[in-house]
This record gives structure tokens, sequence and C-alpha cells, in this order.
């Protein structure tokens, strides 16, 4: 006789550990980069880290946070200091980078950490920055590990709260969803603690705002502005209307007297 499976599968990101330490907790982790935006030649020195470890209750364990001092002859550009608050006075005597990832890995070891969770490209930041530096060899072996231990878990995440109708969901965009405003500080440890959250609203089925029509109404509002004429009102208005959400979006944009200017 057939027993039926009632297990509900829980939301959230995967207990599944990546490569790297091994263990049964998890930390959130982000950082702040010398460059807003990677682009070829870019400079990707780590200036502030947060890091939160919980059990896979996500129940919290122990938090960190530390500033990381410029390499010679790198500066932070105004862009940098407004978003993050940090001036290159806060980075000159801030301790260094061997300092701070000694600091981080002996956390994960002590905790038995075995996933890394990050919100988006800080894997590739971070192993960027790593590759450039010259480390002595068992801490190059260590930061190459602690890197190994870090998931990306945005794609993961997004998909699971939209039905599978977006896989980049900004840490933004999983505030507003959980009702946690729509404010991201650009502080490691702030930010950190808003992806740690986010995970605890969704895993607890507790997001203020349903995924999926967010997702629908996010996508719509992208079509329409790539799209549409901009000088013919009619055909605007024909391929506006052809959904549900086009009729809420132009009445959104209408009430707001931005029928004309939508961006």
């Amino acid at each position: 006789m057939a027993i039926a499976n009632n297990t509900k599968k829980t939301r959230g990101p995967s207990q599944t550990a990546p490569a790297g330490y091994k263990g049964k907790n998890q930390a959130f982790l982000d950082a702040e980069y010398l460059s807003a935006r990677y682009r070829k030649g870019s400079i990707e020195d780590v200036i502030s880290v947060g890091m939160i470890i919980t059990n896979p209750a996500h129940q919290e364990l122990d938090r960190y946070y530390s500033t990381v001092r410029l390499r010679p002859g790198h500066k932070l550009t105004p862009l940098i200091t407004e978003l993050t608050g940090l001036t290159n006075d806060d980075l000159e005597f801030a301790p260094e980078y061997e300092d701070v990832m000694t600091e981080l890995i002996a956390l994960i070891k002590k905790y038995q950490v075995g996933k890394i969770c990050v919100w988006g490209g800080d894997k590739n930041s971070f192993q960027r920055d790593f590759e450039s530096r010259n480390l002595d060899k068992p801490l190059k072996r260590s930061v190459g590990k602690f890197i190994s231990t870090i998931e990306n878990i945005q794609k993961e995440v997004s998909l699971d709260v939209t039905g599978g109708l977006d896989a980049n969901l900004s840490l933004a965009d999983m505030k507003t969803l959980c009702g946690l405003g729509g404010i991201v500080e650009h502080n490691a440890l702030s930010d950190a603690e808003d992806m740690l959250n986010c995970i605890r609203i969704i895993e607890q089925d507790k997001m203020v705002y349903d995924g999926m029509k967010a997702a629908e109404y996010k996508r719509f509002r992208g079509e329409y502005v790539k799209n549409r004429s901009f000088d013919d009102f009619d055909e605007d208005r024909e391929f506006i209307i052809d959904s549900q959400v086009g009729e809420r979006f132009l009445e959104e944009i209408i009430s707001r007297g931005s029928e004309n200017n939508p961006k």
C-alpha cells in the first residue's frame, strides 16, 4: 500500500554545501569593493566585509565586521565613498587583508561552516582580489578554500520566490517583497543581515508581497518601457492593454502624470 508523502519542501536556499570547508552551519557574507562595477582591468580590492554565522535553523551564532586596508597607491573614488560612507582615512589604518582573512577563516573553522551564502557577484569579486595578491602559501591555500565555500544564492532564491519568473532579484527587491523596505545600505554587515532576514522570512512563509505577481509586474514594466513608441498613444495603448498587468501599469503611470514618460 502506497503511503502519501506530505513532506513540504522548505523554501529558501538549499542546505547542500559547495566545495571548500565542510560543516553543518551556514554564514551570510557581504563585502564592499574598490570598484562599484567590474570592468576588465578594474581593481577589485575588498574594502570591508561583514559576516553572520548561523546554525541550520538560521539562529545567529556569531557575527564579524571589519574594514580592510587599501594596498599602496589605491584610493577610494568619490562614488564608493558616497555609496559606502567609507573614506580613505577610514582605511588608512584598517586591518590588513591577510589579518582579516585569517580571522574570517578562523570563524569558519570554529563554527564548522559548510556554506557561505552571498547575494550576487561577491564570489567572483573575492576571487579576482585574491588572484591579484601575493600571499604566503599556507594562507593562499586557506583563502582559496574559503572562496570555494562561497555560494551565490541569488538565482536559487529568486526563482523560488517568483515561481521561476525572475532569476535576478536584487537584494533591494528581496527586502521589498519581505516587507523590509527597499533600501540597501552598502554596509557589509548590514547587507549580510538583510540577506539573512530575508531568508528567515521566506522560510517562514511570511513574505509581505507575492513574488510571482511582483515578477510579472517588473517584467511588464521593463518590456513596456523598451517597446513603447513614445509618440503614438494609440499604438502604446494597444500594446499595454493586452494584459491585466498592463492595465494596472497604465493606471499607475496616468495617476502619476507620467503617461508620456514612464521611464
